[in-house]
């Protein structure tokens, strides 16, 4: 394989790495949008505890137990959004390697 072939394997690496990170802080986006309105609706329902949000006190269980799937799938969302930057940073190096 010639090199300038292994470098545009390696650049087109580097580029679908970026547009998957991209779209994964999209959806990360989408997911955290999705759990501000989950709470947005939840409070205007049952109206908003005193103080700080605090998951572990009492007066705040309704509002985690409703949104725990959003939170499940945001949860999901960061995992993708760590996973793409790594993949684009491996990417990166490897590129850095061949130069």
């Amino acid at each position: 394989m010639k090199n300038s072939d292994k470098t545009n394997q390696l650049l087109e690496r580097v580029a679908r790495a970026g547009v998957d990170l991209v779209e994964a802080e999209r959806g990360l986006r989408q997911a955290r949008a999705e759990i501000r309105a989950m709470y947005a609706t939840y409070f205007r329902a049952h109206g908003r505890p005193e103080g700080d949000f605090n998951p572990y006190n009492e007066a705040f269980r309704g509002v985690v137990q409703f949104t725990a799937a959003a939170n499940d799938r945001r949860s999901g969302a960061r995992q993708k959004v760590y996973n793409a930057r790594r993949r684009l940073e491996s990417a990166v190096r490897a590129l850095g390697r061949a130069k």
